[in-house]
């Protein structure tokens, strides 16, 4: 399950300019796939990718093959970023460029959240002085939301 809270950082985002600033060639389910990131945030899963590019009219027919496809590129040029929440299924989201952010993962309906703010963006900054360079962490919390509290309660 994926939340549709968050998606500030992506208003404004142009698929079009992001596919062409990357040096791809703009078809119809790149476009789409970029389109439902930028709209509804994600993480996905490919299949619920392949879901609703299917379902976009725009995006014209598209196969799950082609969805791999468009995620391995997108992910080496670093226009995605690949979540793992140890559930067995790796999830997508778009990377927007000096912003991160860390999610919440239900253990019951595994809703995803994103977390407001890095809990260790400040500790990060000490790491250069080690020695260190081009430093990225991941983090992630899990949890019980609200409502499979309140349902279990």
């Amino acid at each position: 399950m994926v939340s549709k809270s968050h998606r500030h950082e992506h208003a404004g985002i142009d698929p079009t300019a992001l596919l062409r600033s990357a040096g791809l060639k703009v078809t119809k389910p790149r476009l789409g796939m970029l389109e439902i990131m930028i709209r509804e945030h994600g993480p996905f899963t490919t299949d619920e990718l392949h879901e609703r590019v299917s379902k976009a009219r725009a995006a014209g027919p598209c196969d799950l093959v082609t969805i791999y496809r468009c995620l391995a590129k997108f992910e080496s040029l670093g226009l995605i970023s690949r979540c793992d929440f140890g559930d067995g299924s790796i999830r997508y989201e778009l990377r927007v460029k000096d912003h991160h952010h860390h999610h919440i993962v239900c253990r019951m309906c595994n809703r995803v959240e994103p977390m407001p703010q890095c809990p260790v963006e400040d500790k990060s900054i000490r790491i250069p002085k080690m020695g260190f360079r081009d430093v990225s962490h991941r983090l992630e919390f899990f949890g019980v939301c609200p409502d499979c509290h309140v349902r279990s309660a």
